[in-house]
C-alpha cells in the first residue's frame, strides 16, 4: 500500500510539475532554463506539504527499442500446444538403436512428415508430425497404424519454427 501512495504521490508531482516545464521554441528570453529529466528526477519531490519524497533514479540506455525487442523475440523460444504421434518408445537396452531404426522407416515410407527422436530418461521415443489440433493428429495416426500398430497420440509443446520446415 505504501509503494502504491509513492508511486501515486510521485505521478501527481510530476504531473504538477510538467506544467512548469515549457519548450524552448516558445518560452519567453526571459524565462527560466529548461530542466533535464535527469534533473528532475533526482530533485527532492514535495507532495501535500506532508510528505517530501527522496529518490535516486538510474536511467539506463539500452539502444534503439525495436532492436531490442527484436533480439529478445529471438532468444525467447516461442511454443505452442499440439499434438504428435508417438511411433516408438522404449527403455530396453537397445532402446536407442530401435529408435533410430524406427526414424529411418517411417523417413522411408513417410518421406513428407518430420520425425523426432528423443530421450525422456528413461525412454527413448520417436514421434512424429506437427499437429495443432486432436482431429488433425487423429487423421495423421489413422495413417500410420499400418505401418505403426503401437502407434499414440501425445500433447507436446511445440516450436513455432517446426511448423515452417
Amino acid at each position: 500500500m505504501k509503494i502504491l501512495f509513492t508511486l501515486f504521490a510521485l505521478l501527481l508531482s510530476f504531473a504538477a510539475s510538467a506544467q512548469d516545464i515549457v519548450p524552448q521554441a516558445i518560452a519567453p528570453q526571459d524565462a527560466a532554463p529548461r530542466k533535464e529529466i535527469k534533473e528532475h528526477l533526482s530533485s527532492p519531490v514535495k507532495c501535500d506539504s506532508l510528505t517530501t519524497i527522496h529518490q535516486t533514479v538510474q536511467i539506463v540506455e539500452q539502444g534503439d527499442a525495436a532492436t531490442i525487442v527484436e533480439k529478445n523475440l529471438k532468444a525467447e523460444s516461442k511454443a505452442i500446444n499440439g499434438y504428435r504421434i508417438v511411433i516408438f518408445m522404449s527403455n530396453t537396452q537397445s532402446a536407442r538403436r530401435d529408435a533410430v531404426a524406427a526414424q529411418e522407416n517411417f523417413a522411408q515410407l513417410f518421406p513428407q512428415e518430420h520425425s523426432y527422436l528423443s530421450y525422456e530418461n528413461p525412454y527413448f521415443k520417436v514421434a512424429v508430425g506437427n499437429c495443432t489440433s486432436q482431429e488433425e493428429a487423429m487423421i495423421l495416426l489413422g495413417r500410420l497404424r499400418g505401418s505403426f500398430p503401437k502407434a499414440f497420440i501425445m500433447r507436446e509443446s511445440i516450436e513455432i519454427g517446426e511448423f515452417t520446415r
